[in-house]
């Protein structure tokens, strides 16, 4: 099976809390035979999000639910704002969603066949060798977030633990400032997906957390 880059990230911390019964879940379609991964809008992703909240609350209503969210992830999270959702852990946080870091990581120079087409549907080649596929909605709903006020408002409904990678390479340097004091940070070495020995400091730390 065709993986993207990050994917195994949150699989590989799941693994970590045996005791814990996890939900794994992407925003994305992809289809093996194209090697494509198509994005859905981020207003989708919010609603998938939710369902499968509502979900599992439904099936086991004595349940305590914890997120875990990555990347973009922990917008899609703090848009939805969830109630009742005990601790959510934000790994790599987006602090910054203006589409000048985009076009910068897919120029068409350091990324042959990278088009962004913000009216029509761009094709972003990934380094796990897939074709992502971002429909023009996503960038028109991307460009109208506020990340700062969609983490406060939900830090307020939920105890939010920040885990930001010191050398982000897809992030960039975080500024936290401005973020609720609710908020608590927890600055740790790796890059964006924490890869090599940063994966273990990383699964010690939410174990520590869930646990």
């Amino acid at each position: 099976m065709i993986k993207p880059v990050f994917m195994g990230l949150l699989s590989n911390i799941a693994e970590m809390l045996p005791e814990v019964e996890s939900i794994l879940f992407d925003y994305f379609e992809i289809d093996e035979v194209k090697k494509t991964l198509t994005t859905c809008a981020i207003s989708e992703q919010v609603v998938m999000l939710n369902d499968i909240i509502k979900k599992t609350r439904k099936e086991n209503p004595e349940s305590i639910i914890d997120l875990i969210c990555h990347s973009q992830g922990t917008i899609v999270a703090a848009l939805a704002n969830p109630k009742g959702i005990r601790k959510s852990i934000l790994l790599a946080p987006s602090f910054d969603m203006s589409l000048e870091r985009t076009f910068k990581r897919y120029d068409s120079k350091t990324r042959p066949g990278a088009k962004i087409d913000l009216d029509g549907t761009s094709i972003l080649p990934e380094l796990g060798g897939l074709i992502r596929i971002v429909p023009a909605v996503y960038w028109a709903e991307r460009v109208l977030i506020k990340p700062f006020d969609a983490y406060n408002t939900f830090a307020e409904n939920t105890e939010m633990i920040m885990i930001i990678a010191n050398q982000d390479e897809i992030a960039g340097k975080s500024d936290p400032t401005g973020l609720n004091p609710k908020v608590k940070q927890i600055f740790l070495d790796g890059n964006h997906g924490f890869h090599g020995n940063d994966r273990e400091s990383l699964n010690k730390i939410i174990r520590e957390i869930i646990i």
